[in-house]
């Protein structure tokens, strides 16, 4: 064969090898959802929320939206006449990250807070019952509705855009002190305090405690396991569960999402490592301040509810003004793992020097600031699978 002919048929064969690599990435990039970020089935709760045909499930419609552990959704809902019941799901329980529940019930107080904002925009007054019935523990919240004239609170309309944003935050701007008296005015409930480190000194106090405890739980198997089973890096599998920790909603560009939707899955030890590294990296250094809502009595669920109601509020009234808003919890978790396993209270002992503030107990770490990229909504699981 003739030398130029021999290179024409190479170049024949990398060009049809070329056109196969982009048609694999293209079909990959398809079935990975690469073109299609926050769309599908999976994500029409978002979208379709004021759409239900009863007032009722309307406003239960707002509380799927809530924040909530892991993506968890650990709630299911009772409508009656005059009323709409709350429930805990113990089979969407995240293991030994949340041993004691302390985070499924903040989750459930987030959802209490938007039914409360939806029911007012339906037009109705409510009072809400908190752990109404001793001999269920499920039984979060009872909401009585009475008819009253719609109202258009400022934050309901906030419901669809709030979004976890676990991105840098923009280290440029500051928090103005008038923002800082604002959200302390929004946390109404007696029993839930909301504690600042705002200067250099206290965000690297948190900031400590913040990375060691993350740490410590992917050090530990069993945690790590646990987080692990709410990944959902396969799209026809977010879409089938609706639930769950996504690619897009790490806060990552989108050139480097599209890229690790195309690739296999991480390991576990893989991803907890680059994990621990964006808390080290970027949660803790780009943040402009660092929250801790704490309470009374850490152990008493409707306290954990108000707690979740205060965090809704929050992070509610942020979407507002523009501010972006992220949990820290692992601090928390690694003090429930530690009163679980009765092992030296290496944490309990560090999120209490962080509060420092007598009877005061610390449950929910957050960081805020303003965001450098828009946050991507989570997926969420459609009505007729929460209502019992």
């Amino acid at each position: 064969m003739k030398r130029s002919e021999s290179r024409r048929q190479l170049l024949k064969f990398g060009g049809a090898m070329l056109f196969l690599c982009a048609g694999g990435a293209v079909y990959r990039g398809i079935e990975q959802g690469v073109f299609a970020i926050g769309t599908g089935p999976a994500y029409e709760p978002w979208r379709n929320w004021r759409g239900a045909r009863t007032a009722g499930e309307r406003i239960v419609a707002a509380a799927l939206l809530a924040a909530n552990p892991h993506n968890s959704q650990p709630w299911t809902f009772r409508l009656s006449a005059g009323a709409i019941d709350l429930y805990a799901d113990p089979t969407r329980q995240i293991g030994a990250i949340d041993p004691l529940r302390r985070e499924m019930y903040i989750g459930l107080g987030c959802a209490l807070e938007n039914m409360t904002l939806a029911a007012a925009a339906e037009g109705f007054a409510v009072t809400a019952t908190l752990m109404p019935d001793a001999s269920d523990v499920t039984h979060a919240a009872r909401l009585s509705l009475i008819a009253a004239a719609p109202g258009a609170p400022e934050l309901y309309a906030a419901i669809p855009r709030r979004a976890t944003n676990r991105a840098a935050y923009d280290v440029t701007r500051a928090i103005a002190p008038a923002v800082f008296d604002a959200i302390d005015a929004l946390v109404t409930e007696p029993e839930v305090r909301l504690l600042w480190f705002r200067d250099e000194a206290a965000r690297t106090r948190f900031g400590a405690v913040a990375v060691g405890s993350a740490e410590a739980l992917t050090a530990d198997e069993q945690q790590s396991i646990d987080s692990s089973r709410w990944w959902r890096h396969d799209w026809s599998l977010l879409q089938a569960q609706a639930d769950g920790i996504t690619l897009d909603a790490q806060g990552m560009s989108g050139v480097v999402v599209a890229l690790a939707k195309l690739m296999p899955d991480l390991p576990r030890h893989r991803a907890d490592a680059i994990f621990v590294r964006n808390v080290r990296e970027i949660m803790v250094p780009t943040a402009a301040a660092f929250g801790i809502l704490a309470v009374r009595d850490r152990a008493s669920l409707a306290q954990r509810l108000r707690c979740g109601q205060a965090w809704q509020r929050i992070h509610l009234w942020g979407t507002t003004r523009g501010l972006a808003m992220q949990p820290l919890n692992q601090m928390c978790e690694r003090v429930d793992r530690e009163l679980q396993l009765g092992i030296e209270p290496v944490f309990g002992q560090a999120v209490a020097a962080l509060i420092d503030a007598g009877g005061w107990q610390g449950i929910m770490p957050f960081r805020l600031g303003y965001p450098t990229q828009q946050a991507i909504h989570s997926p969420r699981r459609n009505l007729h699978e929460v209502i019992r």
